[in-house]
C-alpha cells in the first residue's frame, strides 16, 4: 500500500512540474515579445521603405533593431532606408552591422560598396563590390557596379573586363552595352564602343543617353551621316540634351546644312548658357552665314564667359576683319597676344589686318616679328613680301617672296606676286616665267591668267595675250577689265566684231556691278529708316534695291521684314518667299 501510495503521490507531483516547465520564464517571455515586436516594426519598416516614406521607414527599422539587435535583415533594410535619405555614415555603420551578422548578404556587401563609392572611398568600395560578386557572381547588376567603380576609379581595363561579364550575363540588356560603350569611347576604342552602342539602341532604341553616346562616337570617328542619324534621334527622346544638339549641330554644319546646324547650335546655347564650346561653334556657323552681327555677339558672348580663351579673341577678331572693321580686329587679335605673345595665329591674322588697313609699316614689322617665332613659314614671308611691295621696297619684297617659294612650292599667290612685281621693274620675262608657274599650281587662277596676259600683250604676243585672256574669263566671266582688255587686244588683231562684243558684255556687266552697289546702298538706307521706325521710307529703299539688284537676298529679306511690320502680311510672305528662292539658307522671319 506504501508503495503504491508513493506512486501516486510522484505522478501527481510530476504533472505540475512539467506544465511549470512548459510555462516561459518572465525573461524568455520579455524576449519572445521583442522577437514579434521586432518583427512587427521590420516589416512596417519594409512597407514605409517600399512607399519612399523614408523617416518613417528609419524610425521603425532602428525599432527593430534595438529589439533584435542581431536581425542582419533589419540593419540591412535600414542600411537602405538611411543611404536613400543621405545620410551615407550611418547608412554604412548599419550595412557593417548587417554584414557581421551574417557576412552571406548580398544586399548589405552592395549597399555598403555603394555607401564607399558615394563617400569617395574607391578601394573600399572594390572591395565591397568584389565580395559581393564572390556571393552571387552570375549576378550581372553586381559586375555593372564593380565596373562602374572601377572606371571611376580610372582603371579602364578592369572596367571593361566587368561590363563585358555583364553583358555575357545579360545579353538582352540595352543599358549595360551603353555602359561597356562609354568605357570602350573612353579609352579611345571607338570602333568597338560604337558596336556596343549599336548593340544597345538595338534592343532599346529609346534609351536617349546610348543615342546621344552613340551619335558622339560616330562623329569622332568622321561618320557624318550616321552621327546625324543617332544624334537627331537622341535629341527627340532627350530634348532638353544640350550636348546632343552640340554635336548634332557640328555634324549638320560638316554636312553643308548651315541653317539647320545654327537652329541646333542656338538650342545648346538656350539649354546651357554657359557653354563655352556651343557659342563659339555658334559664333563660326554665323560668319559663315554671313550673319556677322550675330557672330560677333556670340565670340564677345565666349569672352565675357571666359576672358583668358584667346581663340575666342581671334575669331572675333576675323570676323571683325570680314566686317571691314580693322580698328576693332586689331584690338581683339591683341588682346589675345596679351594672353599669349607667342601665339602664332594672332601674330599671323594682325599683320593681316594691318595690311587691310593699308598700315603697311607696322604689318611689316609685324611680319619680322613673327618670322622670330615662325622663321620656316612660306606663308609669313609670302605676307611680309606683299607689305614690302606695298612700301615700294621691291627688292625686299622679293628677296621675301623667293624665300616662301623656296619653304613652300605650292604656294601660287608668291609665285603671282612675283610676277607682278618683276613686270613692275621691266622684267617682263621673268614675269611671265612666275605668272605661268602660278597657273601651273593652279589652273583656274584667273587673275594669274589675266596679268599673264597684259605681260604678254606688251611684249607684242598678242594671240598668246588673247589665249590667257580667254582662259581667265573661263573662270571669271563676269569680270568686266577682263573682257575690256580682251576686246582691245582684239581690236589690236582687227578682230572688231569679236571686239564690240567684248566690249558689250564689259559695258553690261560694269552696269550689273554699277546697279548693284547702289542696291547695297539702298539696302543700307532702307535699314537706316527701318531702324528710326520709317516703315513707308524703309519699304521705298528695299523696293528699290530689289529692282536694282533682283538677285539681292538680303533687300528681299529686309523689304519682307519691313512690309511685315507694316501689316502687309501677304506682300511681306511674297518678298519672304523670293529671298528664300534666292538664299535657301535665309533665316526665318521674327
Amino acid at each position: 500500500m506504501f508503495f503504491r501510495f508513493r506512486k501516486q503521490t510522484n505522478r501527481a507531483w510530476l504533472l505540475p512540474a512539467i506544465f511549470l516547465l512548459l510555462i516561459p520564464t518572465p525573461a524568455e517571455a520579455q524576449r519572445r515579445a521583442a522577437a514579434r515586436g521586432a518583427e512587427r516594426h521590420y516589416q512596417a519598416g519594409l512597407a514605409l521603405l517600399e512607399k519612399q516614406e523614408l523617416d518613417q521607414a528609419i524610425a521603425e527599422l532602428s525599432l527593430s533593431t534595438k529589439l533584435n539587435p542581431k536581425s542582419a535583415l533589419a540593419y540591412k533594410a535600414l542600411g537602405i532606408a538611411l543611404s536613400r535619405k543621405g545620410e551615407l555614415q550611418a547608412a554604412g555603420e548599419s550595412f557593417r552591422k548587417a554584414i557581421q551578422i551574417n557576412p552571406r548578404i548580398y544586399e548589405a556587401q552592395l549597399g555598403l560598396a555603394s555607401v564607399l563609392q558615394q563617400k569617395g572611398d574607391l578601394e573600399g568600395a572594390i572591395a565591397a563590390f568584389k565580395q559581393a560578386a564572390s556571393l552571387k557572381p552570375q549576378d550581372a547588376e553586381g559586375r555593372l557596379f564593380l565596373g562602374a567603380a572601377y572606371q571611376q576609379k580610372g582603371d579602364l581595363e578592369f572596367a571593361i573586363a566587368e561590363y563585358r561579364q555583364a553583358t555575357q550575363l545579360k545579353p538582352d540588356n540595352a543599358e549595360m552595352h551603353a555602359r561597356l560603350g562609354y568605357a570602350l569611347a573612353t579609352k579611345g576604342a571607338l570602333q568597338e564602343a560604337i558596336t556596343e552602342y549599336e548593340t544597345a539602341v538595338g534592343l532599346n532604341p529609346e534609351l536617349g543617353e546610348a543615342q546621344y553616346y552613340l551619335g558622339a562616337a560616330r562623329w569622332f570617328s568622321k561618320d557624318v551621316d550616321g552621327a546625324i542619324a543617332a544624334l537627331t534621334k537622341s535629341t527627340k527622346l532627350l530634348p532638353t540634351h544640350p550636348n546632343a544638339h552640340y554635336y548634332l549641330g557640328l555634324a549638320l554644319e560638316k554636312k553643308g546644312d548651315l541653317q539647320s546646324a545654327i537652329d541646333e547650335l542656338k538650342t545648346a546655347v538656350a539649354l546651357a548658357p554657359e557653354m563655352i564650346e556651343a557659342r563659339q561653334a555658334l559664333g563660326r556657323a554665323l560668319d559663315k552665314d554671313e550673319d556677322l552681327d550675330g557672330a560677333i555677339e556670340a565670340f564677345q558672348a565666349v569672352i565675357r564667359l571666359k576672358p583668358d580663351l584667346a581663340q575666342a579673341h581671334n575669331d572675333l577678331g576675323l570676323t571683325l576683319v570680314r566686317k571691314r572693321d580693322p580698328e576693332g580686329a586689331i584690338a581683339a587679335f591683341n588682346a589675345a597676344l596679351k594672353l599669349d605673345p607667342n601665339d602664332l595665329v594672332a601674330n599671323y591674322n594682325l599683320g593681316m589686318v594691318l595690311i587691310q588697313k593699308a598700315d603697311y609699316a607696322a604689318a611689316v614689322e609685324q611680319y619680322r616679328k613673327l618670322l622670330t617665332l615662325a622663321p620656316e613659314s612660306g606663308e609669313v614671308h609670302y605676307n611680309l613680301g606683299l607689305a614690302l611691295k606695298q612700301r615700294d621696297k621691291l627688292d625686299e619684297a622679293v628677296t621675301e617672296l623667293r624665300k616662301a617659294i623656296a619653304l613652300q612650292p605650292s604656294l601660287h599667290e608668291a609665285h603671282y606676286m612675283l610676277g607682278v612685281i618683276f613686270s613692275q621693274q621691266s622684267k617682263p620675262d621673268d614675269a611671265v616665267a612666275a605668272l605661268k608657274t602660278a597657273v601651273e599650281i593652279k589652273p583656274d587662277y584667273a587673275a594669274a591668267h589675266y596679268f599673264l596676259g597684259t605681260v604678254l600683250q606688251q611684249q607684242g604676243k598678242v594671240d598668246d595675250a588673247i589665249a590667257s585672256f580667254r582662259k581667265a574669263l573661263e573662270f571669271a566671266p563676269a569680270a568686266p577689265e577682263i573682257h575690256n582688255t580682251l576686246g582691245a587686244a582684239l581690236r589690236q588683231k582687227g578682230d572688231k566684231a569679236g571686239a564690240q562684243a567684248e566690249f558689250q558684255e564689259a559695258a553690261r556687266l560694269n552696269k550689273i556691278k554699277s546697279d548693284q552697289q547702289a542696291a547695297v546702298f539702298a539696302t543700307n538706307t532702307g535699314l537706316a529708316r527701318l531702324n528710326a521706325g520709317d516703315l513707308d521710307a524703309a519699304i521705298e529703299r528695299f523696293q528699290a534695291a530689289t529692282q536694282l539688284d533682283p538677285t539681292n537676298a538680303v533687300g528681299f529679306y529686309n523689304l519682307a521684314l519691313a512690309l511685315q511690320k507694316k501689316g502687309q502680311k501677304e506682300a511681306a510672305q511674297t518678298a519672304y518667299q523670293k529671298a528664300q528662292d534666292l538664299n535657301p539658307r535665309v533665316k526665318p522671319l521674327p
